[in-house]
């Protein structure tokens, strides 16, 4: 007989107070004016920096009781999350069930989930929390995923075994928005980036890609560094914001709780991962993304790091476990003393870093209005549009929407990817074709 899915005890991630500091960003992050200041040598995490740099980390963010100690690269560029995104579909997931909206005891078969091969019946008796939680037994092909391979279908029944499967973040999508009727995308903006005071995430940065292999599309959501250290923080916080409770306190205990066997070092809860305690020498949560997104949660120190690579570019200058390890050890051996408080006239404004940005134009829509509209491109298709603010949004299939800011009437910057869109014209000086370089 297969061995079944031993019962879960909860171990509280968290003691019944918040580790946390009550300290929160408001409109904007306040950073120390020296590490120092915060307890860390400069001098110590010039080697954390330099490190950063060899790997090519394209921003490395260190926040400490709530103020930023320092960032490497711009904490405001939005990148792609890739599966970091998880944790943010697993708060949503939580906020709806404490609405009783979503049953994550009750089987996806329940639910009416079926996909594009057909659910067999012992398929289809997985529960919304065994999809969550990796034993779900299901394994087929899904959207987006990256090319895992995993058991055989039928090798498993729901509960016998643990596996990190795609499919199941993905049917976990359409459970949500079936038993909500509100999209995953616009649920974290109104009960996530809203209330935490996100400062660069906008609309168009979620949005859902489909396949034909499969009925459920995957979740995607592009992220700035500080908006994500917002996010860690109301997790460090037992789910609150200030005084509002955003995601209910027991969900995020559970959810940083190991749901993976003993037998997988890394642990897995609710879409966070647990490193082994030797990693850092005390308690580390993680949402990780492909290619090195991954924020870092290390409450006995009260602190959040958030690493991020640049995974726009092709090939990718993707950064590992292993270096982000490396990075993330040096931030820790420069801290140099303990400050159980903030002297609140050490912290300044903190300020992008966007001197690589080219000069702007102010942008005016009687000359770039004829730019708005979609483009083939020989196949790999895109498509520029205003939005109800006025802002000009380029939208490319697979990477989501990016703001679009004038450097001329006829060229365009990026923002997120960074980088100048040009246009090929027809005789009538009519835009045909839009070229990234």
């Amino acid at each position: 007989m297969k061995r079944l899915l031993p019962l879960l005890f909860v171990l509280f991630a968290f003691s019944s107070s918040p580790l946390s500091t009550a300290r929160l960003p408001g409109k904007q992050w306040l950073q120390y004016q020296t590490p120092e200041d915060a307890g860390f040598s400069s001098q110590k995490l010039e080697k954390a920096h330099k490190l950063a740099n060899e790997y090519h980390s394209a921003n490395v963010l260190i926040v400490y009781k709530g103020a930023i100690v320092q960032s490497w690269g711009d904490a405001s560029r939005r990148f792609r999350m890739h599966s970091a995104r998880k944790a943010t579909q697993s708060a949503l997931i939580g906020i709806y069930a404490s609405k009783g909206m979503i049953d994550i005891n009750k089987s996806i078969g329940e639910y009416g989930i079926d996909e594009v091969t057909p659910l067999t019946d012992v398929e289809k008796k997985a529960t919304v929390k065994q999809l969550m939680t990796g034993y779900s037994g299901i394994y087929l092909p899904s959207v987006a995923s990256g090319g895992n391979g995993g058991p055989k279908r039928g090798a498993y029944q729901p509960g016998e075994h643990w596996y990190y499967n795609n499919w199941n973040y993905n049917a976990l999508n359409t459970v949500f928005e079936q038993q909500t009727h509100v999209k995953l995308t616009d649920a974290f903006g109104e009960h996530i980036a809203l209330p935490t005071g996100m400062e660069d995430f906008v609309p168009h940065d979620a949005w859902y890609n489909y396949e034909k292999i499969s009925l459920h599309p995957v979740y995607h959501m592009n992220m700035s560094s500080r908006d994500m250290a917002r996010f860690g923080l109301m997790y460090m916080n037992g789910g609150r914001w200030g005084d509002q409770q955003i995601v209910p306190e027991q969900w995020v205990m559970e959810s940083l709780t190991r749901c993976s066997p003993k037998s997988v070092s890394y642990g897995m809860g609710y879409a966070w991962s647990m490193p082994p305690e030797k990693a850092f020498n005390q308690r580390c949560y993680t949402a990780e993304g492909m290619g090195g997104h991954m924020l870092l949660l290390l409450p006995d120190s009260d602190m959040i790091i958030v690493h991020r690579a640049n995974t726009y570019v092709e090939p990718w200058v993707a950064v590992d476990w292993t270096a982000i390890k490396r990075i993330v050890k040096e931030i820790l051996a420069a801290r140099t003393e303990v400050k159980t408080t903030i002297d609140e006239s050490k912290l300044i404004a903190y300020v992008p870093d966007r001197k690589h940005w080219p000069a702007l134009i102010a942008d005016d829509p009687s000359k770039t209005k004829r730019f708005e509209k979609h483009y083939d491109n020989d196949g790999d298709p895109v498509t520029i549009l205003r939005e109800e603010d006025g802002q000009l949004v380029v939208k490319i299939p697979y990477l989501g929407g990016f703001n679009l800011y004038s450097t001329s009437d006829s060229t365009f910057f990026v923002e997120g990817k960074e980088e100048k869109i040009y246009f090929e014209y027809n005789n009538k000086r009519e835009p045909v074709k839009a070229i990234f370089p």
